[in-house]
């Protein structure tokens, strides 16, 4: 029985589901999976249904997060050594054999296993970019950099994402996030009437579903702009945005651009949905105006349940939809185009019907037993390779701390002051005149 370790760079229900998934289809007869999660949260009671246990270690992001000022992602980073410490000290006590770091955004995982020698996996789910990470940090290759060096395989969840990966890593394996389709259709959904009465809808509003958390690289900006155009002068038409506001700055000029164009009556903010199902059924089309995605299983959903699905050219998306066929695809950040698509889904029935039906065909070529099956086999691979390059992994792990330590530091430390201005003196002034008795430069 090989024992692996899954960390989870939060505790939340989101995108971390993805996780879950992959747990409640793992061979159990051959892998024995334990969880680390960096605090409580709903994701501990879904991994425990599955009669896994969780471990709660505290967990930093070493990439920072988009919305983040340099001085909170260092307030937070600092203790890393610690933390990894920590870690190490459970893995070994739990005789872990590898671990699997289910985003590339927390490093604690990475040193730990060095540290013992044990094969270390990364996922990667999304592109750095748009922002990722901000601006005071903004260097891919040096993230990329690191990764390679403290990974023993990456999992990319799509090619668009492995493609990135590869200007700087190897050993890279693209295992797409299925899910159990019939599953999924097979879960219970409230009733019309008591959903919309949940979201405060109208029984004659057109639903159109957005999900996905309130943050600036999922576009739901571009998706405001986009109603007030002429295009979607549609009034029986609302937008249920269902995701957690990670970003109350972003979540704040959401609402006051929709004030600003007079769209209160046309958005509808919900949060966290977690029966995802629910919001689905009663919605006419799914919008996607992400800036940026790995690969999109809210996609995934909206097309297992039929439904017309309009999204954004930004990577993972073109890997699930065939434009035209199963969905609509257009480019990102493009409001007109966005609002073009959904009047093209929106306005024409038979369209809309068409691209659903094709939809829900196309959904089932992602399955979890197929994912789950990659990454065991990953898994073999690993076990069985020559544990070469082990001190040169701890050598790496030292020199990524320090590296990465050293830029959160510099990027958060006040600016240096500017030497003051050179003092010109005044015209009348003894200086003055001696300047221009011998020549100097005038007052």
């Amino acid at each position: 029985m090989t024992r692996i370790a899954y960390l989870s760079h939060q505790s939340g229900v989101g995108s971390e589901m993805a996780l879950v998934r992959l747990l409640s289809a793992l061979d159990r007869s051959r892998f024995e999976p334990l969880v680390v999660l960096p605090e409580e949260g709903p994701l501990r009671a879904a991994v425990e249904a599955l009669s896994i246990p969780v471990h709660v270690l505290p967990l930093a992001w070493w990439i920072p997060a988009t919305h983040w000022s340099a001085e909170r992602f260092l307030a937070q980073l600092e203790g890393l050594e610690e933390r990894a410490a920590a870690l190490e000290n459970w893995l070994v006590r739990e005789r872990i054999d590898l671990v699997h770091t289910n985003t590339i955004v927390t490093l604690e995982g990475a040193l730990a296993a060095a540290r013992l020698g044990l094969p270390h996996v990364w996922h990667s789910r999304g592109f750095f970019g748009g922002g990722f990470p901000p601006v005071y940090l903004d260097d891919t290759y040096f993230f990329l950099s690191a990764v390679r060096r403290l990974a023993s395989a990456v999992v990319c969840v799509s090619e668009g994402v492995k493609r990135q990966m590869a200007e700087v890593c190897r050993r890279l394996r693209v295992i797409y996030d299925g899910f159990d389709l019939d599953r999924f259709l097979a879960r219970p959904v409230a009733g019309p009437q008591a959903i919309r009465a949940r979201y405060g809808l109208a029984e004659t509003a057109r639903v159109v579903a957005c999900v996905g958390g309130i943050q600036r690289r999922k576009g739901q900006l571009d998706l405001v702009e986009a109603a007030a155009r002429r295009a979607l002068d549609l009034p029986d038409v609302v937008f249920v945005l269902a995701g957690g506001a990670g970003d109350a700055e972003y979540l704040a000029v959401l609402h006051e651009r929709i004030a600003a164009l007079g769209l209160s009556d046309r958005f509808r903010f919900i949060g966290f949905e977690p029966e995802i199902r629910d919001l689905l059924s009663i919605s006419t089309a799914l919008v996607h105006p992400s800036h940026s995605e790995g690969f999109g299983l809210a996609i995934l959903e909206a097309m297992a349940v039929g439904l017309p699905v309009v999204a954004t050219l930004c990577g993972g998306p073109e890997e699930l939809i065939e434009d035209g066929v199963s969905g609509l695809l257009v480019p990102r950040q493009s409001p007109p185009a966005l609002a073009a698509a959904l009047r093209r889904v929106l306005g024409d029935p038979a369209t809309a019907r068409r691209l659903g039906a094709a939809a829900a065909t196309r959904a089932r070529a992602f399955s979890l037993e197929a994912t789950a099956r990659g990454v065991e086999e990953l898994y073999r691979e690993l076990l069985a390779a020559p544990r070469e390059g082990w001190k040169l992994r701890v050598r790496n792990a030292g020199f990524v701390v320090d590296k990465l330590l050293t830029r959160a530091r510099e990027a958060a430390a006040p600016p240096a002051e500017p030497p003051p201005a050179p003092r010109t003196p005044p015209g009348g002034s003894w200086l003055a005149g001696l300047r221009r008795r011998f020549g100097g430069s005038k007052p």
